[in-house]
């Protein structure tokens, strides 16, 4: 843990859900929170370690509920995700962004401390913030999962536009990472972005195909790698001071007979190893990801639009590429992807697609009945033509329940309007899934 602590008012109570969206100081020890939870759902079977789940409640609310009710975290979180709001007290359509601040500290550590328990052992922690809150985020995740689980700070270029009325024309947020095994164990679990492969080519005509090629030798001197390699220009070359060839005088000859090694420059350069696209290493993710790779708000807005005609879309939404770059990095097909904060969706939309297993909390119930029950019903039916929806040759398939936790505090949800999204989830054909499909 931290040795350097944040303090604010109120740290030492707790902030509990206080009827649909407001929060409320709570002291540890009050009695009411021992009281179970109001759960209701749309399927009678069990919520085990192969649902998807949409829940209709604050993040921490759901996490205890299923925590108690079922097997839904058998095997741990993969990946958590959450976009809450970044407390700008900017004026917003569909979520409050202007709450105290020692209320916004405590909101993020108190569902932090909630997951952490509930995370797979490679499990690792994205929160997605601009420059209001991510400094006083930070000491909050030290606090919460150490400073050695720090990994990065991911800054995502949201925007290509110039505001020319700013001092600077912000075009950035920031996604603080944090793995609790910390950096060096994570990174043996996490996956490589994939190599743009365009750039190959066959400059030999061979016939396996393109390739590219990189250097024949290593860093280091090592005994067993220092031999003659004589071009076929008749030049004989040893490696270059301080390095070796890149593997012994046998291996070096089974790759020249495999047609694997090419000397450029006519046959009078230096040898290099050819590589076919299937023999490519991955790439490891930059801190910094431009719009052209990840999208832009202005690219998410215009696919809620699109699916959305009749309806005031969210102001900031995020686009289908910024997650499917975050999932495919932390995650595998059938892990657990965690979102307490839902808004418009794209968590699970993306998760689904992607044959992630699911978990999406938000607790505002008009949120829930215009964008996100819509938005994942034409994910399951295959009527979603947006976002990565191409790239992955996504035709629909899988399921998802939804429940509805209501707080203990103050005035808990209706259960007529639960009523409305169980009888539109029985016009989508819903099974349970191993992932998404």
């Amino acid at each position: 843990m931290s040795d350097i602590e944040l303090f604010w008012p109120n740290k030492e109570l707790s902030l509990r859900a206080s009827g649909a969206l407001d929060y409320l100081w709570v002291q540890p020890t009050d009695g009411r929170l021992l009281d179970s939870l109001t759960v209701e759902r749309t399927n009678t079977g069990p919520l085990d370690a192969r649902t998807n789940v949409l829940a209709i409640g604050d993040g921490a609310d759901v996490l205890e509920a299923l925590t108690k009710q079922s097997s839904f975290f058998e095997g741990g979180i993969r990946l958590v995700y959450i976009d809450p709001p970044f407390n700008t007290n900017a004026d917003l359509r569909h979520y409050n962004d202007a709450i105290s601040r020692a209320m916004w500290l405590s909101m993020m550590r108190d569902r932090l401390l909630a997951l952490r328990p509930l995370l797979a052992e490679n499990a690792s922690v994205w929160v997605h913030l601009d420059d209001a809150e991510v400094h006083r985020a930070r000491a909050v995740m030290d606090e919460v999962f150490g400073v050695n689980a720090f990994v990065a700070s991911v800054v995502w270029q949201k925007k290509t536009s110039r505001d020319s009325r700013a001092a600077f024309s912000t075009n950035h947020d920031t996604i603080l990472v944090y793995a609790p095994i910390g950096p060096k164990k994570w990174k043996v679990s996490r996956n490589l972005l994939e190599k743009d492969t365009a750039y190959l080519t066959n400059k030999d005509d061979d016939p396996r195909g393109p390739w590219a090629d990189a250097p024949f030798t290593a860093p280091g001197y090592r005994r067993g790698q220092q031999y003659d390699i004589v071009t076929p220009s008749g030049r004989v070359l040893r490696p270059p001071r301080g390095r070796s060839w890149y593997a012994t005088e046998p291996t070096y000859r089974s790759l020249v007979a495999d047609e694997r090694i090419w000397f450029p420059k006519e046959g009078d350069g230096s040898p290099r190893i050819k590589l076919f696209k299937h023999q490519l290493r991955g790439l490891v993710p930059f801190t910094v990801w431009e719009a052209s790779d990840t999208g832009t708000n202005d690219d998410a807005k215009r696919h809620l639009m699109a699916m959305f005609p009749d309806r005031e879309v969210f102001d900031t939404p995020k686009p289908e590429l910024l997650l499917e770059r975050i999932i495919h990095i932390a995650t595998n097909p059938s892990d657990l992807v965690v979102d307490l904060f839902g808004g418009s969706g794209t968590t699970a939309a993306v998760a689904h697609k992607m044959r992630r297993r699911w978990l999406i909390a938000e607790r505002n119930f008009q949120t829930v009945r215009d964008f996100l029950l819509p938005r994942l019903q034409h994910v399951v039916e295959g009527t979603d033509p947006g976002g990565i929806t191409e790239m992955l040759s996504w035709a629909g398939g899988g399921g998802f329940e939804a429940i509805q936790v209501s707080p203990r505090f103050g005035k808990g949800y209706s259960p007529n309007a639960f009523g409305a999204i169980r009888r539109s989830l029985k016009k989508t054909v819903c099974r349970k899934a191993t992932g998404a499909a």
